[in-house]
């Protein structure tokens, strides 16, 4: 049984945390220790335990608690990154959405961005900035394509009104230019819920939107996917 990951995105360092173990328990599993780990601090394990990779990953695979602990020690230390919340949202809902192929990748800053004449552009074909909408946050790939629009808001003013104006531009756009066979993301997390309750309601019935906060995405992934 598949449940969401529910983060508490009023104490961010702490879950993003969980988050880097539970990356590196997936790393670990899947023997793919290029990314998600220190690789330093693994290898020191290695050294001090006096062990063979293979041992090490074969006694993983026969004591979860280990498994558990080792992750732990390996783990991306979150205190030490600069990374945005919003990448903890993308890499929460690609830990759910990656079980059932749908990958949900984090792009970098103006990589992809929707163009005020319907176009899509990377930053090599960018000619024009003033023409040129929000980025991208994400791109989905696998079984399905997209792209998502992902923020974190908390309080009220003037940057918290400015997401929801820029949510509503992603939207509309979507509706004038988004190709039907591909799937949009609004992923918020906030507690300006009224706002946001009007925001989902606006696009409720747009087919090719789907707008919630992070548990709400998975969840999708979850009902529409897990069984296919």
């Amino acid at each position: 049984m598949i449940s969401p990951i529910i983060i508490d995105f009023s104490n961010v360092r702490q879950e993003r945390q969980r988050i880097n173990n539970l990356l590196a328990i997936d790393s670990i599993i899947k023997n793919n220790l290029t990314k998600n780990i220190n690789i330093k601090e693994y290898n020191r394990i290695l050294t001090e335990l006096e062990i063979t990779q293979d041992a090490l990953l074969n006694k993983c695979n026969n004591d979860n608690l280990f498994l558990i602990l080792l992750a732990s020690k390996i783990a991306i230390n979150a205190s030490r990154q600069g990374v945005k919340d919003e990448e903890l949202q993308i890499n929460t809902c690609n830990i759910t959405s990656s079980k059932f192929n749908i990958i949900i990748e984090k792009l970098s800053v103006s990589e992809f961005r929707p163009t005020k004449s319907g176009e899509i552009v990377s930053n090599i074909k960018m000619n024009n900035k003033n023409d040129c909408l929000k980025s991208f946050d994400a791109k989905i790939s696998g079984i399905i394509t997209g792209w998502v629009f992902a923020k974190v808001v908390f309080g009220n003013g003037g940057h918290q009104d400015n997401v929801f104006e820029e949510a509503y531009t992603y939207c509309e756009w979507i509706i004038k230019y988004g190709n039907k066979n591909e799937l949009f993301i609004v992923l918020i997390d906030t507690n300006l819920n009224a706002k946001f309750e009007e925001l989902k309601q606006k696009y409720i019935n747009i087919s090719n939107i789907i707008i919630g906060n992070h548990i709400a995405i998975q969840q999708y992934f979850i009902d529409n996917y897990a069984n296919k």
